[in-house]
């Protein structure tokens, strides 16, 4: 799986683990739609692709000498929706979904940041939702697009040398 589909389902799973009842929306028309009052969501905002030139040599677990070339950096940022009855509720679940929201993961090899930012707490009069009250998230994960190539090994090479007449 890539990094958009890992980091989607990491978040489904956590605002799972942390109290949402129903499952997570995935898609802003179906939550908009939903006629529900409990509610939760995630939602890709936006994802921004930076072209990198960085390298970096390294020894894999097998002894051989690799180059890593960053190809590019990744940042997708998504919104998560939680909405209830009551503050108190809603406050209990989305301080349960911080605790449990890890530093960072793993895709296919590859250390993927994850970065909470700005949340917006609004009542039943500043949304669309049917939900008392509501609270979005805005969560980035920075990651990249990476290259690897063997090097060879000086030993590895066989030279044949001989004297010409």
């Amino acid at each position: 799986m890539g990094m958009y589909v890992e980091c989607r389902d990491l978040l489904v799973e956590t605002l799972k683990k942390s109290g949402c009842i129903k499952q997570p929306f995935t898609s802003r028309k179906k939550l908009l739609t939903s006629a529900e009052s409990r509610v939760s969501a995630v939602i890709c905002e936006e994802e921004t692709v930076e072209r990198q030139k960085g390298r970096k040599v390294y020894t894999d677990g097998e002894g051989r000498r690799l180059k890593r070339s960053r190809l590019y950096s990744r940042d997708i940022i998504f919104s998560v929706v939680i909405g209830d009855y009551s503050s108190e509720k809603i406050e209990e679940i989305y301080e349960k979904f911080l605790r449990s929201l890890p530093d960072g993961i793993y895709v296919d090899g590859d250390y993927v940041s994850i970065e909470p930012r700005e949340s917006d707490w609004m009542d039943e009069k500043d949304h669309v939702l049917y939900a008392k009250v509501t609270v979005q998230s805005k969560i980035v994960f920075h990651g990249g697009l990476y290259r690897d190539t063997d090097m060879m090994r000086i030993k590895d090479i066989n030279v044949d040398v001989r004297k010409e007449k």
